[in-house]
């Protein structure tokens, strides 16, 4: 069906005629903007930006006569999927224009009476020349094609804005800001991550590896709670501070770790089943080893090496008798680290002990080929026998020369490792599930 035949209104300019007993001066008045018909009048501040954006090739015929908006506004509805809103007091009194998914979401949300009010632009090209926008007196709505048309406001929004807007690393909103489940804090998922907003946490962007496992965890809800920090860098990956501890990535080393020599004199290997993935799903071998060389103090039995391991850092050690011995950390590994005597170590120099994780899914029952499985308890050993479960377990290497070998340690000799590495497994097995922060494999 077509509207009427357009008409156009003209204006008849009228001239104010002032006379003087010898001159006649005639000064025209400045011309208005003509009002227009299309469908119905179209007129003022509405018609200024009909005329401004393409006038009826742009929006077509009006479809509603100019009408009353909220707070005093107006706005007039056209054929091609576009309205034009006015308000005096809103963008300096210029109408503005919202079209196609923008409008329909801002219809959704409640027009000019949503917390968005009116335009306060007309709509705009993103940057990336893929989407669309229209800001608003309370917030902004975003659309493209892959996402839909999508409304973010407020300190959400002021973080977007600071991170790139669509352009940065998050893309575009994929949902409006919503409320979690708590009724407290606000979010926006977009299309590389979330940003979530809580009025005592603060406002902060979660992405990537970090935040699949925050959501699988249960978001806000679960164990985690709400983050309390953006992602930073540190330890070569990733940290995210939250309410209930820290979540990190661990990035891949590209260091193997020694292979075990098991035809070296006084070689050793010793396996200790710690606990399986199902009663700490949580905990990996490559985020265990993180958790011990970063905090090397509270887990590793032997006093004398630095809190944090590096790669080159000394240990001094105290051996039976009271020598004295160093080791270097000779490398650092995704899944463990090994240590190297110096010169003058009581176990002779040159000795390799390294210390690692693995993830085994129904282990042999009690034997490893060329080590021994020990069990801290008779519990770890009736769940570990015949399990089918998969269980991250601490194993203990140790090989190398022997020729320099003054007194028996846990770099020569498995009794002694037996007694040393018992504790070690024991703080792992009741400490680190505990740990304020949990790695994960970046």
């Amino acid at each position: 069906m077509t509207g009427p035949t357009p008409r156009r209104r003209f204006t008849v300019l009228l001239a104010a005629v002032s006379v003087t007993a010898t001159v006649a001066t005639v000064t025209p008045t400045p011309t208005a903007q003509a009002d227009v018909f299309h469908g119905h009048w179209i007129k003022g501040r509405i018609e200024e930006t009909f005329h401004r954006l393409g006038g009826h090739a742009k929006f077509g015929d009006a479809t509603t006569p100019e009408s009353d908006a909220a707070r005093g506004g107006k706005f007039q509805v056209f054929a091609k999927a576009s309205s034009i809103y006015w308000h005096p007091n809103v963008s300096g009194g210029v109408a503005r224009q919202v079209e196609g998914r923008i409008r329909d979401k801002w219809r959704d949300l409640g027009w000019e009476n949503s917390r968005l009010k009116y335009p306060t632009t007309d709509e705009i090209i993103t940057p990336d020349g893929k989407g669309r926008f229209n800001h608003f007196e309370g917030g902004s709505i975003y659309w493209s094609p892959a996402t839909d048309a999508h409304q973010i406001e407020g300190l959400i929004f002021n973080k977007w804005a600071e991170l790139g807007y669509e352009v940065g690393d998050l893309g575009y909103p994929t949902t409006d800001e919503a409320t979690p489940p708590d009724g407290v804090g606000r979010f926006n998922h977009f299309e590389n991550g979330s940003i979530y907003f809580h009025p005592t946490h603060g406002t902060h962007q979660i992405t990537g590896k970090i935040r699949e496992f925050w959501k699988n965890a249960g978001w806000e809800t679960g164990k985690f709670g709400y983050p309390t920090s953006d992602p930073y860098n540190v330890d070569g990956g990733i940290r995210q501070d939250f309410v209930g501890g820290s979540i990190q990535t661990v990035e891949p080393t590209g260091v193997a770790l020694p292979k075990y020599d098991n035809a070296a004199y006084s070689s050793y290997r010793q396996i200790r089943p710690l606990f399986t993935t199902t009663d700490h799903p949580q905990l990996t071998n490559v985020g265990l080893n993180r958790e011990v060389i970063t905090n090397m103090g509270d887990y590793f039995p032997l006093t004398g090496c630095p809190d944090a391991l590096t790669t080159g850092a000394v240990c001094t050690f105290t051996s039976v008798g009271g020598a004295t011995g160093t080791a270097v950390v000779d490398r650092i590994g995704g899944t463990g680290f090994t240590l190297k005597t110096q010169p003058g170590h009581p176990e002779g120099a040159g000795r390799l002990l390294t210390v690692r994780f693995d993830q085994v899914t129904a282990p042999p029952a009690t034997t490893d080929s060329n080590a021994a499985v020990v069990f801290d308890t008779a519990a770890v050993e009736s769940a570990y026998t015949n399990s089918d479960k998969t269980w991250i377990r601490l194993v203990i290497e140790a090989t190398g020369p022997t020729s320099g070998t003054q007194v028996a340690g846990p770099f020569t000799s498995d009794h002694v490792a037996a007694q040393v590495f018992g504790k070690l497994s024991t703080s792992v097995r009741t400490q680190a599930p505990k740990a304020s922060t949990t790695y994960i494999a970046g």
